[in-house]
C-alpha cells in the first residue's frame, strides 16, 4: 500500500511529491525525476508507462518552472538543517553560516533558500528540493544520532547533486565538508584550565546531538586523560540549548557537586547560563568557578565577566562552503573535498 504523503498544500490537501509517485509505481525517485525531466531513454517503455500511470492516478503535477530549468541552473543554493529548535534561524551559529553563504552568493548572482526538518519527522526530507530542481546544491548542518545523520546524507548523495556538510565528513564524490577543529579547541580549553590548577572540570553539553559537540566532548575527555585526570560520567551534563535550561542544570550540579571548579560549555549560550547560575549561588568568576564557552558569538565579549571561549569562524565557514559548491557547479568537481578551520582559545575574564 502506498504511504500517505505528510506534505500539505496551502488549502490543506495532501501535496503529492515524486516520492509518492515512486512508491506508487515501485521505482526509485531518480526514475521519476528522469521521466518528469524528459530522460525517457534511461528507462524501459514499461517503466515509463508505470510512472505516468502513477502520476495520473495520484494527480501529481510536476513543477513546470523547475522542468523548464532542466538544461540550466536555478542559480539558487540551499541551507538545509535538521534542528529540533523552533527558532533555528535565530541560532547564532546558523546566522553566521548563512551570512557567509549569502555574501558569497550575492557576489555571484545566486540566491539562498533555507529549509529545516524536525529530527525523526517521517515523510519529509530534503531530496525533493533537488529532484524538483529548486536548488542546484546545498549546505547541510545536521543534528541527531550518527545513524540518523547518515540516513539524511544517503538521501542527499542519491540525488547526484553537490552538497557540503558543516562539521561532518562526507564519504561520496558529490559531497564535501567544511569543519572546525573542535576537538583541538576543546583540548586547548581543558589544558588551560588544568594549567590554572583545576582538577574537577565539568562539560556542559546540549540535549541534542550535533557532530561538532561530539568532537568537543571527545577533546574534553582526551585532554583529561592526557593529564592523568579521570573522565567521570557525572561530570558530563546535558541541558537544552538555552540560557535558562543551562542555568537550571548548573545550579543543580553545583549544589550536588560543590568540588567542581571549572566548566567547559558546548557553546556560548550555555556558558551564559552557567555564569548566571554561579552568580546566583554567590560564586565569583573566575576565582570560585571558571567558565569557558565555545563559538565566540558576538555577545561573548560583553558578558559580565567577558567570556573566555573557543572561537570558531562561522561566517568564514559558510562563505567557504558556498565557494565549494560554486566551484563544483562550474567544474564538475570540488576544488577541495575537505576544509578545516582552526579553533582558537580566546582569553577574557571568565576563566
Amino acid at each position: 500500500m502506498r504511504r500517505a504523503s505528510s506534505h500539505r498544500n496551502r488549502q490543506g490537501s495532501p501535496l503529492i511529491t515524486m516520492r509518492d509517485v515512486a512508491l506508487e509505481a515501485g521505482v526509485s525517485i531518480q526514475t521519476v525525476s528522469n521521466a518528469v525531466n524528459g530522460r525517457q531513454e534511461m528507462m524501459s517503455a514499461e517503466t515509463l508507462d508505470r510512472v505516468r500511470g502513477a502520476m495520473q492516478e495520484l494527480g501529481y503535477h510536476p513543477n513546470s518552472h523547475a522542468r523548464g530549468l532542466r538544461s540550466q541552473q536555478t542559480r539558487t543554493l540551499g541551507f538545509l538543517t535538521v534542528d529540533p529548535a523552533t527558532r533555528f534561524l535565530a541560532d547564532p551559529f546558523h546566522s553566521a553560516i548563512m551570512s557567509g553563504m549569502a555574501d558569497v552568493l550575492r557576489e555571484n548572482d545566486y540566491y539562498l533558500l533555507v529549509d529545516a526538518v524536525q529530527p525523526g519527522r517521517s515523510g519529509h526530507s530534503f531530496d525533493t528540493l533537488f529532484y524538483e530542481r529548486r536548488i542546484d546544491g546545498a549546505v547541510g548542518h545536521l543534528s541527531g544520532l550518527h545513524a540518523q545523520r547518515e540516513a539524511y546524507v544517503a538521501e542527499l548523495a542519491e540525488t547526484g547533486c553537490p552538497f557540503v556538510l558543516i562539521e561532518e565528513r562526507v564519504p561520496c564524490a558529490t559531497g564535501a565538508a567544511v569543519l572546525a577543529d573542535n576537538r583541538e579547541g576543546a583540548c586547548q580549553a581543558v589544558r588551560y584550565l588544568i594549567e590554572k590548577g583545576h582538577t574537577d572540570i565539568a562539560f556542559l553539553a546540549g540535549a541534542t546531538a550535533w557532530p561538532a559537540v561530539e568532537e568537543r566532548l571527545s577533546g574534553y575527555c582526551q585532554a583529561l586523560e592526557a593529564h592523568g585526570l579521570p573522565v567521570r560520567r557525572d561530570r558530563v551534563i546535558e541541558a537544552r540549548w538555552s540560557q535558562t535550561h543551562a542555568q537550571a542544570a548548573i545550579t543543580g550540579v553545583l549544589q550536588g557537586r560543590p568540588s567542581i571548579t571549572a566548566i567547559l560549555c558546548a557553546n556560548d549560550l550555555l556558558a551564559i547560563g552557567a555564569i548566571t547560575a554561579a552568580k546566583a549561588m554567590g560564586r565569583s568568576l573566575p576565582d570560585d568557578l571558571a567558565v569557558i564557552g565555545f563559538d565566540d558569538f558576538e555577545f561573548a565579549a560583553f558578558v559580565d565577566p567577558p567570556l573566555t571561549t573557543v572561537a570558531l569562524p562561522g561566517y568564514e565557514m559558510g562563505g567557504r562552503a558556498a565557494e565549494l559548491l560554486l566551484g563544483f557547479l562550474q567544474e564538475g568537481q570540488f576544488p577541495q573535498r575537505e576544509v578545516v578551520f582552526p579553533a582558537t582559545l580566546t582569553l577574557r575574564h571568565s576563566a
